[in-house]
């Protein structure tokens, strides 16, 4: 067993915190025992490895070319380039440190191949910044947007929940009321075989799309569509479904992969076209979609046969006795690119400037197909959460898991790239979850309480470099969530890179005061609420507060002192708004949407919820089955949702606070 000495060293080494600063400004040290958890888990052996051979791929700036190299290679005096569009140059090669190189040339943006000595790798030469979104507005507008919950949307022959045509009339209607971006929550992957696994920011893949989004009847057609569904003698259920206020996840799972089992023997039999686009989509996305789609059937047959996937399940034998139950799943996969694809596209045909802000989950389920297809690129063993802060005494754990920082630089950053690049496919925006995971993490050791986790870095500087160069290559503005607990300088460097904050309409206070919108941040999106607190009328009538009373949810400050701080916060807000105490909750929210809308910020997105003067959140934070998280409708279809008269009151009033706001 190491010394504690030698454990710090090693920890040090795998990117551990063994001190981190907590939220009330005190020093903590990790635990020994919770740093060998950790080094179990990080494998630090790796780096041996890495230290002593090149990297597959390797981030500079695309101007000033400096690197990092192994010792060895630091020697070499000339290199030659082969740029991503064909030009070859020679260039000299200068030390400036120990491993350092820069490269004596003006690389231009993109991913070129360079030899140094006798090894050849990939160069990212990345730009300076994102693309922004005076870039995507190609004005000095100051623009605003809609936050949707895509599985609250209706339409008329829906199963019971939203999915991407929906969308696509959403975007029409928001287009037409001038919405230049509609946000959504994640649309990863989830769990076929398991349809209680339906949190959008638990996934199983977050290379690929959530199935349940697309719609048979926008393949096959109205006649065909309703022939299905007399066929399989799906009328009263689906009826039933629609009804509902809430969203039965495992009864319209079943109804939908019901009429795709029929869709997809059709399709096979030359009945419905396409068998050449998808043939080219498998191609295209290659291992990848094939290991997805293994682990679908997998599942499947894992759930009937009630015991859980394992790597080891798979073997070329299941693969050939189950080549069209796998196939069947890639189809999946094409549906739902193609469902959401038509969605971005509506958006642009409406002259939508940035159109759909897609939403980047921070980790996934370490049950789900990611940790499956690439255990050791995993932290499989941990778990991802926060310290203990003033709102939590005990810290929080959320049960998901995500890349290790070796790994990362193992594989030349390529599991990285592969979900930035998915989120960014069929959007003009991405929402990275918990951005200041591109700095550090809090992990939790299996088995461990919350509050023996420790930080693990990640290499921040070349995570930001690729951000902003799939930024400019998919011309897509990048917004990070940087609420809670945030490392000193982490904002100061996302901002400088491009990467736009949140600024939340509760939380902008100084004290107990509300800020005025002047001293937001220019370099953030504004917002009046977001799916993890309540809507703004919510908060009004402290609605939220009434379910953690239900649910026994009160911390240490307990009921009676936050209900006590919400009146105090009340009437801060009514100051700062200059309404009466005693508003109604539409005139509260019109009041927050004209504070939000006069910052300074470029974008400001308004949540559906607000628009509708809801009181009910989406989500509910430490809750599961006991809050109806990620199953509220809205009440009208998508393509008259914000037709009505208040609504459409609103928007055009955030219109024209817009154009004032610069």
């Amino acid at each position: 067993m190491r010394s504690d000495r030698d454990l710090k060293t090693v920890a040090a080494r795998a990117g551990l915190l063994t001190r981190w600063r907590d939220a009330f400004g005190n020093e903590r040290r990790v635990a020994p025992e919770t740093l060998r958890a950790m080094l179990d888990v990080l494998n630090p052996d790796d780096l041996d490895a890495l230290s002593k051979s090149m990297p597959p791929l390797i981030v500079a700036d695309a101007m000033k070319p400096i690197f990092s190299v192994p010792a060895h290679f630091a020697k070499t005096k000339t290199a030659r380039i082969e740029l991503e569009f064909g030009e070859k140059r020679d260039c000299a090669v200068k030390q400036i440190a120990e491993t350092k190189l820069q490269l004596d040339a003006r690389m231009p943006v993109g991913y070129h191949s360079l030899e140094l000595g006798t090894s050849r790798f990939t160069l990212a030469a990345a730009p300076p910044r994102c693309f922004g979104v005076l870039d995507a507005a190609q004005s000095n507008d100051a623009l605003w947007g809609i936050a949707a919950q895509l599985y609250s949307l209706r339409r008329s022959h829906d199963l019971g929940y939203g999915d991407f045509t929906a969308l696509a009339q959403f975007v029409g209607t928001a287009a037409e009321h001038g919405a230049a971006a509609v946000a959504l929550s994640p649309v990863h992957a989830m769990f076929g075989a398991n349809a209680d696994s339906y949190s959008p920011y638990s996934p199983s893949h977050r290379a690929f799309l959530n199935v349940l989004y697309t719609d048979a009847q926008s393949l096959i057609g109205d006649a065909e569509f309703s022939r299905i569904v007399r066929g399989e003698k799906l009328v009263s259920d689906i009826a039933r479904a629609r009804r509902s206020t809430l969203i039965d996840w495992p009864r319209s799972s079943a109804i939908h992969r019901r009429i795709f089992d029929v869709v997809f023997k059709r399709f096979r039999s030359g009945e419905i076209a396409g068998a050449a686009e998808f043939a080219d989509f498998q191609s295209r996305r290659g291992a990848e979609l094939f290991g997805h789609a293994c682990f679908e059937a997998l599942d499947e047959s894992s759930v009937a046969a009630k015991k859980p996937v394992a790597a080891s399940s798979w073997t070329r034998t299941f693969a050939n006795e189950n080549r069209e139950r796998i196939a069947f799943h890639q189809f999946m996969q094409w549906c739902a690119s193609k469902g959401l694809m038509s969605a971005q596209s509506a958006a642009r045909a409406r002259g939508m400037p940035i159109g759909l802000i897609a939403d980047l989950a921070v980790g996934v389920d370490p049950r789900g197909s990611e940790c499956w297809s690439q255990p050791r690129n995993m932290l499989i063993g941990a778990t991802i959460g926060a310290p203990p802060d003033a709102l939590n005494a005990i810290g929080q754990n959320w049960g998901l898991t995500t890349f290790s920082p070796t790994s990362l630089c193992r594989e030349g950053f390529a599991p990285f790239l592969s979900i930035l690049r998915a989120a960014m496919r069929y959007a003009g925006g991405v929402r990275l979850d918990h951005v200041m995971s591109l700095m550090r993490l809090w992990m939790v050791p299996n088995g461990a309480q919350t509050a023996e986790g420790a930080y693990v870095q990640y290499p921040f500087a070349d995570l930001v470099r690729l951000v902003a160069l799939e930024s400019w290559r998919h011309r897509c503005i990048v917004i990070g969530e940087d609420l809670g607990t945030v490392p000193g300088d982490c904002r100061a460097r996302l901002s400088q890179a491009g990467i736009l904050g949140l600024d939340v309409l509760p939380f902008m206070r100084d004290g107990k005061k509300f800020l005025a919108p002047k001293r937001w941040r220019a370099g953030a999106v504004a917002m009046t609420s977001t799916h993890d607190i309540a809507p703004v009328a919510g908060w009004w009538t402290s609605r939220d507060l009434d379910w953690r009373r239900r649910l026994h949810l009160f911390g240490e400050v307990g009921e009676h002192a936050e209900r006590a701080e919400r009146e105090t916060a009340k009437l801060q807000f009514a100051r700062a708004a200059q309404i009466s105490a005693r508003a109604t909750s539409g005139r509260v929210v019109d009041a927050a949407i004209d504070l939000a809308a006069q910052s300074p910020s470029p974008l400001i997105v308004v949540p559906v919820e607000d628009l509708v003067v809801a009181r009910e959140q989406p989500n509910l934070p430490g809750t599961v089955g006991e809050h109806p998280n990620w199953r509220r409708r809205y009440r009208m279809e998508a393509k008259r949702l914000l037709d009505s008269r208040n609504v459409a009151r609103r928007l055009k009033r955030l219109a024209r606070a817009r154009k004032h706001a610069r």
